[in-house]
C-alpha cells in the first residue's frame, strides 16, 4: 500500500540531497580488498558523512571518531517500509558508496555561506557549516567547502575541489 500524496511543491528542487551537483570528478573511497563497503548494524543514512566501523573495516557507520571516511552518496538504495513515507537509510549489510571527493547536494542544520567549511557531526554524520578552523564541539572539519548559500534545511552545494 502506497502512502497518499500530502503535499505539492510549486517549484522543482534544484537537486536531490546527497546526489552529484556537477560533472566534476568524484572519487569513491577504495573498499577493502575483495569486497565493498556495507552498512553497519544500524544501517547507514545517505547524504551524511561516514566512518569505518572499528570492529570490521568493511562496515560503514554514520558515527565515529577521527577523520571521516567520506560522504555517503544518495544512490536511491534505501528501502522504504510499508509504513514509511520515505527513507534515506541503507539497511544493515547492504552495499554503500562512500566518496572522498566531489561536488554534492547536501543539507545543513545551519545556514550556509559561500566559502564556509563543512563539518560532520561525530554522533550521526549530519552537517553543519562554519568558518575554516572553527572548533565545534562534537564535530570534525571535512575537506568540503560551501559553494552556494542556503537557509537551514535547504539544499546547498558542497565541494572538495575548491
Amino acid at each position: 500500500m502506497m502512502a497518499f500524496q500530502n503535499n505539492v511543491a510549486l517549484y522543482q528542487a534544484p537537486g536531490r540531497e546527497g546526489d552529484f551537483a556537477s560533472c566534476n570528478d568524484a572519487f569513491a573511497v577504495v573498499p577493502p580488498l575483495g569486497g565493498c563497503f556495507r552498512a553497519g548494524s544500524t544501517g547507514t543514512v545517505m547524504a551524511r558523512f561516514a566512518w569505518r566501523d572499528d570492529s570490521k573495516p568493511s562496515l560503514v557507520n554514520n558515527s565515529g571518531t577521527g577523520e571521516i571516511l567520506g560522504f555517503v552518496r544518495n544512490e536511491r538504495t534505501a528501502l522504504v517500509n510499508w509504513d514509511e513515507k520515505n527513507s534515506m537509510t541503507i539497511p544493515q549489510g547492504q552495499q554503500v558508496s562512500v566518496y572522498k571527493t566531489g561536488d554534492f547536494w547536501a543539507k545543513s542544520a545551519t545556514a550556509t555561506t559561500i566559502g564556509q567549511k563543512v563539518y560532520a557531526k561525530l554522533a550521526d554524520g549530519t552537517i553543519e557549516t562554519a568558518n575554516a578552523g572553527t572548533t565545534k564541539d562534537g564535530f570534525i572539519e571535512t575537506p568540503f567547502k560551501v559553494m552556494t548559500a542556503a537557509a537551514v534545511g535547504e539544499i546547498f552545494i558542497m565541494s572538495s575541489w575548491s
